[in-house]
């Protein structure tokens, strides 16, 4: 029988394999079908969630980035024309990136393709009670997280 521990262990070595593994199914598909990297699609899907716009440091909160690697990022996004970065009229220190039109209808077209891909790398392998009890469990750890 494992300990608490070794059993939290093992739980995130699974969860890490899995993301793992549906993360790069999202990026071959999207690769093949939209013409974009999935780590390009999340961040547009965050700012998306975000209601189109986003201060450049909660974006970079929200990410695996650094400051620095967003913002390297972020130009990118914006060379590709799916976002715009404008100055924050109340504090000249920050940006706001605003969702272009154009990354939000590549955004659109790339979401069939995702959903697709986590229903079979992921959903389909669980039952509603088991999807409840993974997102309950996860959206609490989430929310109990001390920032970096």
């Amino acid at each position: 029988m494992l300990d608490s521990a070794a059993l939290g262990l093992r739980a995130w070595r699974e969860l890490m394999h899995v993301h793992s593994k549906v993360t790069m199914a999202i990026d071959e598909t999207l690769r093949a079908e939209v013409g974009i990297p999935g780590s390009w699609y999340e961040a547009l899907v965050e700012i998306a969630f975000a209601g189109g716009t986003m201060k450049m440091n909660e974006f970079a909160a929200e990410t695996t980035l650094t400051k620095s690697g967003a913002t390297r990022f972020v130009d990118r996004l914006e060379d590709a024309g799916f976002v715009e970065r404008q100055s924050c009229p109340t504090d000249r220190r920050a940006w706001h990136l605003i969702l272009t039109d154009e990354g939000h209808r590549i955004q659109r077209m790339a979401d069939p393709h995702v959903l697709r891909v986590i229903d079979e790398q992921f959903g389909s392998h669980l039952d509603d009670d088991e999807a409840r009890v993974i997102f309950e469990a996860l959206r609490r750890t989430r929310g109990s997280l001390v920032p970096a």
